[in-house]
């Protein structure tokens, strides 16, 4: 099997000022074990000053970027508890296939200042919260795979289902349907360790969720963040936070026996293209200090 591409979610360990983060990106670029980076959508990519500014601090070298749909997603819930590609209102799904196109047009603008779509692939979530609809999620897909997208590829990443009687903190479809889905449109599935064990109050959880879609041969990526049943400097108990691995952050399930766990079935599908690490880290880590923090999922999850 091809070594798939390791991406580090840099934007949940970036620091405050702007100078610091183009060197951070800098250094991120100097390590030979990083391949690419996870965007925030809307974040820099969505506006056109701060577009351009991320064009030319990402490591040139990194050809095969993810661009997260997460952040808006949930900005707009906020707003619109209807809105998703997911929902059963025809005003809400149509409200997130626009959202889409917005992301389409950033990764056109961004590969014009590149020079090339550097944007392999967008993670889309089965919005609303508490409201989701297999067949709506299915249909807006549909819609979404017959445009073009300039060679980039649309996954599921899945969050946390709707549980009645348990706050959700995505509350989105299950993996199941998500599974099907991804079997009925040709999409791919990406599991992030710490919503799957923020969804099942359980660490075992995400192992289950990654054997699931690798035995259905959909599995495309698998994210490394850490969770936890504890309140931390991250957040309340079970958020959907982040949080470092386990020492790092002694309150956190996600260490190095459970991660590798999940990498030795991952590592088995032949659908399988991307990894990563993506967490927080404490306010006054220095920028070294920042990269050991991925380094260290790293080495956990692909050393040998």
């Amino acid at each position: 099997m091809i070594q798939p591409t390791f991406v580090v979610g840099a934007y949940a360990s970036l620091p405050q000022n702007r100078d610091d983060q183009r060197t951070y990106y800098d250094l991120l670029g100097d390590q030979p074990w990083i391949d690419a980076t996870e965007i925030p959508y809307p974040g820099n990519i969505a506006d056109p000053a701060d577009r351009d500014w991320l064009a030319d601090a990402l490591p040139t070298l990194w050809c095969r970027n993810v661009i997260t749909a997460i952040p808006g997603t949930m900005q707009t819930i906020g707003r619109n508890p209807n809105f998703g590609l997911a929902s059963p209102d025809d005003d809400g799904r149509q409200a997130a296939l626009d959202f889409f196109d917005n992301i389409r047009d950033a990764i056109s603008v961004m590969a014009d200042r590149r020079g090339a779509n550097d944007v392999a692939f967008v993670e889309l979530h089965s919005a609303p919260t508490g409201r989701a609809d297999a067949d709506a999620m299915r249909r807006s897909l549909d819609e979404l795979t017959g445009r073009d997208w300039f060679g980039t590829r649309l996954v599921i990443e899945h969050c946390d289902r709707f549980i009645d009687g348990q706050k959700p903190e995505k509350g989105f479809l299950p993996i199941e349907s998500e599974i099907d889905i991804c079997r009925q449109t040709g999409v791919g599935l990406t599991v992030n360790w710490g919503r799957s064990c923020v969804e099942g109050r359980d660490a075992g959880l995400p192992l289950e969720h990654v054997a699931a879609a690798a035995q259905a041969g959909v599995l495309t990526g698998l994210m490394f963040s850490g969770a936890g049943p504890e309140a931390t400097q991250y957040g309340y108990e079970w958020i959907d936070g982040h949080l470092p691995m386990n020492p790092d952050e002694p309150t956190s399930l996600m260490d190095a026996e459970r991660m590798r766990a999940c990498m030795g079935v991952a590592m088995g599908c032949e659908s399988l293209e991307y990894v990563g690490a993506k967490v927080c880290v404490p306010a006054d880590s220095s920028l070294s200090e920042r990269v050991g923090y991925l380094e260290r999922i790293h080495h956990a999850v692909m050393a040998r």
